[in-house]
Formats: C-alpha cells, sequence, structure tokens
C-alpha cells in the first residue's frame, strides 16, 4: 500500500487545527463538549481509514469493498465530522495572522459566500448528496472511475464534499432562522435515505452484473460478478441506509433541547406544558422516522420487484 502525501499531511494538518483551536478556547469547549472531539476525531479516522489504508486497494477489485469505503467516505465520516460541529475550533487553530490575512477575507468575500450560500441550501445540499452517489453508480462512469486515477479522484472528493455539506445542513449547530427548519432537516434526511434504500436495493435485486471495471485487474476472492454486486449493494442498502437512522434520533435530540431552551428562557427556567409538548412530539417523530426506514427498504422491494 503507497502512501499518498496530501491525504497524509491534509489529515494531520486538520488534525492538529483543531487541536490548536481546542487548546486555545478551552475554557469554552471543554469537558462538557468532549463528546463532540470523540465525533470529530472518529469521523477524520473514518475518512482517513477510507483512503488511506489496505480498504483503498482492495476497492480497485471488489464492488463490495468499494462500497464499504463509500460508507465510510460519504456517510459515517461526514456525520462524525458535522455532528462535531468543528467550525469554530478549526479557524480558532489557523494563526492569528493567516487567518486575518486570508482566511477572514476568502471566507467573507462576495463569490465565496454566494457560492457557499446556494451549495449549503438544505434541499441544494440533498440533491448533491442523491445526485453524487447515483451519477457515480452508472455503469459507464463507476468503470471510467475504477480504472483512472483522476476519475477516481474525482470521485472520492465529489463523495466527500457532497456527505460534508448534506450533514452540515442537517447538523447546523445554529438555530432557525440561521440554520435550516428542524422539519427540512428531517425532511432531506428522509429522502437521501430513501433514495439510498432505493438505489441499494435495485443493485442488490438485478440479475446480470453492471460494473466490469474489477474483472480487470482480477475480482477479489474470485468471487462471482454478480455475487460480488449483490454484497456491496446490500452494504450501501441496509447499512447505509442504517446509518440515517441515530442521525434522526440525534436530529430530533437537537431539536427538542433547543424548543426545550427557547421555551425554558421565555420562562425564565420553569418547566411549562409546551416544553413537555416539544418533547412528545420529538419522540413521536423519532418513532416516525424509523418507521420510515422500515417503509423505504419496502419501497425498494417494490420498485425492484420485477427484476427479481
Amino acid at each position: 500500500m503507497s502512501v499518498a502525501p496530501e491525504i497524509l499531511v491534509g489529515t494531520l494538518l486538520v488534525a492538529v487545527l483543531y487541536g490548536v483551536g481546542l487548546w486555545r478556547q478551552r475554557r469554552k469547549h471543554g469537558a462538557a463538549a468532549r463528546w463532540r472531539h470523540w465525533a470529530f476525531f472518529s469521523g477524520l479516522g473514518a475518512v482517513f481509514v477510507a483512503l488511506q489504508s489496505p480498504l483503498d486497494a482492495l476497492a480497485d477489485r471488489s464492488f463490495f469493498m468499494h462500497q464499504l469505503q463509500h460508507l465510510l467516505l460519504q456517510m459515517l465520516g461526514p456525520m462524525l465530522l458535522m455532528l462535531a460541529a468543528p467550525q469554530a475550533l478549526l479557524a480558532a487553530g489557523v494563526p492569528l495572522a493567516l487567518r486575518r490575512a486570508a482566511l477572514a477575507p476568502a471566507l467573507t468575500s462576495r463569490p465565496v459566500r454566494e457560492v457557499f450560500g446556494v451549495l449549503a441550501r438544505p434541499w441544494v445540499a440533498a440533491l448533491l448528496m442523491v445526485a453524487s452517489l447515483y451519477v457515480w453508480h452508472w455503469p459507464p462512469y463507476h468503470d471510467l472511475a475504477v480504472l483512472d486515477e483522476s476519475m477516481h479522484y474525482l470521485m472520492h472528493s465529489s463523495l466527500l464534499a457532497a456527505g460534508l455539506l448534506f450533514f452540515a445542513a442537517i447538523f447546523d449547530p445554529r438555530p432557525p432562522p440561521l440554520g435550516a427548519r428542524y422539519g427540512t432537516r428531517v425532511s432531506i434526511l428522509w429522502a437521501a435515505m430513501t433514495a439510498n434504500v432505493v438505489l441499494g436495493a435495485a443493485l442488490a435485486l438485478k440479475d446480470e452484473p453492471l460494473y466490469a471495471a474489477y474483472d480487470r485487474a482480477a475480482r477479489l476472492w474470485q468471487m462471482s460478478a454478480l455475487a460480488d454486486e449483490q454484497l456491496g449493494a446490500l452494504v450501501m442498502w441496509i447499512p447505509g441506509s442504517a446509518l440515517c437512522v441515530p442521525a434522526f434520533f440525534v436530529l430530533l435530540r437537537l431539536w427538542s433541547s433547543q424548543e426545550a431552551r427557547i421555551e425554558a428562557r421565555r420562562r425564565r427556567g420553569i418547566s411549562s406544558p409546551a416544553a413537555a409538548a416539544n418533547h412528545r412530539t420529538a419522540l413521536w417523530l423519532a418513532l416516525v422516522a424509523f418507521a420510515g426506514f422500515a417503509g423505504t427498504l419496502g419501497i425498494g422491494l417494490l420498485v425492484t420487484g420485477p427484476h427479481s
């Protein structure tokens, strides 16, 4: 396995920036936010393992291993990174002179604000998430990415970027109206999960193999092409979609806590029926989200039934 300097250096740089930012703001981001620090470094580790481990080499010879790699790269890694809400600490880790001379002017420039403002819109981020998944699993594009190193780099970069944008919209720590409404966040998470289930089910229940590129270098473990692709599709279908379920519960917990804090401030800390109602609403929506996961599995089966 060869070491990619840009991945190793980039990972170390991000980790150092976060650590320095945490040290500078340790009083503000201390033990109370310890779970966020664990989430950040776990997410960074997931992305690093996806790109710089034996998994990367195995993914060139197996659709199944490739889907495990994509699971880390587009789902688990970005979800944990954005759950940590690391933006403030990463910015604080940049040297002050560089922050003033380059980072702040770049982030506040009109082109950056306008472009990022569009990309960060919840439904745009969801569309990019789903589009990146579907485009790169269209057989001609997927085979090209497996066989061509530059296209493979582009595929991984776009999957990671789409995942980061999507989960940044989901776990945006800013309450509405600065961040998206929580109902919108639930909706885009559900939409992305449904799209993932439908594609995974379609690929799992097909009768013929679609991706010939893995046979060019001898498919891993001498698996048949169809078995390899069906196993990989199951990874996308079940674990890939199941990762959305804890995201639902975290999101709804954040929603409930936000509403409770607003009500507590309004009532000066006095418990109120409205706050209790918010918790009941969040619990109900969590149950609906879980039921939605089961429902989307059924949708995938119905959509692909004629091909089974």
